[in-house]
């Protein structure tokens, strides 16, 4: 969003771009090609059709849907209606979205066709009463009145002229130590800010091209839409990474910028085969995970411009880069502050000397105005307006940021999280399981992988086959174990704490699939 003439109230960038440039290229989807005075209609269009079926400001709409076009539509449609974005992970289990539709009191679902099954029994799971609306339906809303000489959009009554800045735009459900979802809030001057960072960083020029090919429902997905948007430049959407498709797209749609899980640049440098990037691309931003830093250093050599990032879905997206110039002879960094950004790494009551490795902390104003309906975890989540992460890292003498360990449990997958409670919770749910413990194994596709180790009750003696089956029931596939191993006992300490750290070594030397 960006401020109206009275400087105290968010207009949405797809109105000014439409109106600034109305012809210009704003996004492709294969065959799809839309203007931006196009992709404004398309917003319009859902918009009024959700304010026709009762949508109200600061209402709450749930958005199920592939990686498209339309999807990038409903997205506009949704924040410019004044309304809350609530973004759900189509790879989810229905068990899952369910859980979040309550969570998030939602009452309305935006669906696409692919994803109409899923919706259908997710919101027949949820106890609140899931209206469904097919993203199609709505947009077939009827058209507005043509637009006057100047090209600027006109007025309508599903766009206010104004959005207030701290009103909540967004709720992404993320997780803590407990594995359990809650929803991070992202107000609309959060998502400003966030843009306005990496705007400072980036510098965005008029020939950029950025290549989607994350999930909506992540934070780094969302922020790519609203920059593209915010610069008057076109969004390239992928339905998925494909390590070929990014590759082609890169030497034959000019991309001057995407984002990838650090994960993926093995699968992308495999695929360039050492072929040097083209002039148009710019940068390549690595997040969702710690970078291996030989993949950081092979591609900064290899003539990719990486920026390896940090960042939370609590900061709306990266808050720390690191200069492609600096890649290769810092492989292991996350960066700098992006402007605009505090950091800070605490050990025990003291800020950390550089070297010294504690916990990073993070102040700004793209910062999550707290979990929805969690005060308690809302406060144990700030100290005097700085975020504490839960990740470890230590600063170097020049300010650049290198993250030591994530959240002590957490498994990134593939750019997913995967939390070992909410899995353990599943397993300990089946008969046969007296004791289950997950935990990440190093993997060269996905980064990491979960796998479990699990204590049989007396006389039971489930198979893999079996366990697998009962996760899928109640699990995202990404987040079901890709091995099973049995154990007498798991490792405890004196008081019962289970000493995760004991299995992670295990899983990483010994545990086979």
């Amino acid at each position: 969003m960006t401020a109206d003439a009275a400087g105290a109230r968010l207009v949405d960038p797809l109105i000014v771009a439409a109106g600034s440039h109305p012809d210009r290229l704003a996004v492709v989807d294969g065959q799809v090609r839309w203007s931006f005075a196009e992709l404004d209609a398309a917003a319009g269009a859902i918009a009024r059709g959700l304010a026709g079926a009762g949508l109200t400001p600061l209402g709450r709409v749930a958005l199920l849907a592939a990686e498209t076009a339309p999807t990038v539509a409903a997205i506009h449609a949704i924040r410019r209606s004044g309304a809350v974005l609530v973004p759900l992970n189509r790879r989810a289990a229905a068990a899952e979205l369910a859980a979040q539709l309550d969570d998030a009191a939602i009452g309305l679902l935006v669906h696409d066709g692919p994803t109409a099954e899923l919706a259908t029994i997710a919101g027949g799971r949820a106890t609140g009463g899931v209206r469904l609306l097919a993203m199609d339906e709505l947009m077939a809303s009827p058209p507005l009145p043509a637009r006057p000489a100047t090209g600027r959009p006109t007025h309508r009554a599903t766009e206010p002229a104004g959005l207030e800045p701290d009103a909540p735009a967004t709720l992404v459900f993320t997780s803590g130590t407990t594995g359990r979802p809650k929803a991070a809030i992202l107000t609309h001057a959060a998502h400003a800010a966030s843009a306005a960072a990496w705007a400072a960083f980036l510098r965005p020029a008029p020939t950029d091209r950025w290549l989607a090919c994350l999930p909506f429902h992540h934070v780094a997905g969302l922020g790519m839409i609203d920059r593209a948007a915010r610069w008057g430049v076109p969004l390239v959407v992928h339905p998925r990474f494909d390590p070929v498709a990014v590759d082609a797209a890169i030497d034959g749609d000019a991309i001057s910028h995407l984002s990838l899980v650090g994960s993926t640049l093995g699968r992308l440098l495999e695929a360039r085969a050492g072929r040097p990037a083209p002039a148009s691309l710019r940068a390549i931003l690595l997040g969702g995970e710690r970078t291996p830093p030989e993949l950081v250093r092979a591609a900064a050599l290899g003539g990719l411009p990486v920026v390896p990032t940090y960042g939370l879905t609590e900061t709306g997206s990266g808050v720390v880069a690191l200069p492609t110039e600096e890649a290769a002879g810092h492989p292991d960094a996350a960066g700098r502050p992006l402007p605009g950004v505090d950091l800070r790494i605490r050990l025990g009551g003291r800020i950390a000397s550089p070297g010294e490795v504690g916990e990073i902390e993070v102040r700004g104003p793209m910062l999550f105005a707290g979990y929805l309906a969690r005060p308690g975890e809302t406060r144990a989540a700030f100290d005097d307006g700085w975020l504490r992460t839960g990740d470890l890292g230590s600063l170097d003498e020049t300010g650049r940021l290198v993250v030591a360990d994530r959240r002590d449990d957490l498994i990134v997958s593939g750019g997913e999280n995967v939390y070992p409670a909410e899995v353990e919770a599943v397993l300990l749910a089946h008969p046969g399981v007296a004791d289950a413990a997950v935990v990440g194994r190093p993997d060269s596709r996905w980064g990491a992988v979960p796998v479990a180790a699990i204590v049989e009750r007396s006389g039971a003696a489930p198979t893999d086959a079996e366990l697998d089956a009962h996760c899928r029931a109640a699990l995202a596939g990404y987040k079901i174990p890709v091995a099973f191993e049995r154990v007498g006992a798991l490792p405890r300490s004196p008081g019962g704490k289970l000493l995760r750290r004991e299995l992670r070594v295990r899983a990483g030397a010994e545990v086979a699939r």
